[in-house]
């Protein structure tokens, strides 16, 4: 058996203000649709996909009820060097986010900090002097 993960997908309440949110933080936007009836966006990160689609469509397309806040996961965004960091840290701050933890240097290593989307997605930005992107396999 073969299997990627291939898409993250946040189920977001206010989908304007979220896809705002993800473009103002440059993220490459792979694939759009505003259209108000099926809205969705797209964003490549690296071999992945991080969805953003409403929540009340996820709901009715998993057939599961979908509440409260996410609070049980974070998503990590590896930088390639310790001041990326601190840009992008302040770069989501002045868009929206709020900040979790500042940044410091954990007992494994590297330097990182947290910040929450404006729906609370909780986000680790971490740069690690042992990290290496992986390079990118023709398919």
């Amino acid at each position: 058996m073969q299997f990627k993960l291939s898409y993250i997908t946040l189920a977001v309440s206010d989908f304007a203000k979220m896809y705002a949110f993800y473009q103002a933080l440059e993220f490459p936007l792979y694939k759009c649709n505003e259209s108000s009836d099926d809205p969705f966006a797209l964003f490549e990160m690296g071999g992945i996909i991080l969805a953003l689609y409403p929540k009340d469509l996820l709901e009715q397309q998993a057939t599961t009820p979908i509440s409260g806040i996410n609070t049980a996961m974070s998503l990590s965004l590896n930088v390639v060097n310790k001041t990326q960091v601190d840009t992008f840290l302040s770069l989501a701050e002045s868009k929206g986010a709020t900040i979790s933890r500042i940044p410091f240097q954990p007992e494994w290593g590297g330097y990182c900090a947290y910040f929450k989307d404006p729906e609370e997605n909780l986000w680790e930005i971490v740069w690690h002097e042992n990290f290496q992107f992986p390079q990118r396999h023709k398919q």
